[in-house]
């Protein structure tokens, strides 16, 4: 299995978990097996009209899974559609997350749950320049 979560600098298992999905400037990509990992940018913040509706992981990434803390609803329903779980992130680093994930300690992301925080335009939503 395997598992990305987004993250600003890699630092291996002890990478940060970024707040942001659809912003972040990189995933790391994590054998659940074997703990070995990839660093795979972001490819769509290069493109301006998709920034809000990230689906980075082509099938070669063999993606299934994606632990994070914040994500919006395109990304959400773009994972989903590409049958890739979302976990909500409860510590700070990939490793902290794994073992809760290990021990079924992360909730799956309800379609309700995508972050709120920016909810139009105006507040800097989905639409805008991020």
């Amino acid at each position: 299995m395997k598992i990305a979560f987004p993250v600003k600098e890699n630092n291996g298992l002890e990478s940060i978990i970024d707040e942001h999905f659809g912003v972040a400037q990189n995933f790391l990509i994590v054998d659940l097996e074997t703990r070995g990992f990839e660093l795979k940018e972001n490819q769509k913040l290069s493109t301006e009209e998709s920034k809000c509706k990230t689906g980075v992981f082509e099938k070669k990434d063999q993606v299934d899974a994606v632990v994070t803390r914040c994500m919006g609803d395109g990304s959400q329903r773009s994972l989903m559609s590409s049958n890739i779980k979302v976990y909500q992130a409860q510590k700070n680093t990939i490793l902290e997350n794994l073992e809760l994930l290990e021990k079924d300690e992360l909730k799956l992301f309800h379609m309700f749950d995508f972050c709120q925080i920016k909810k139009n335009k105006k507040e800097g939503g989905c639409g805008h320049h991020h």
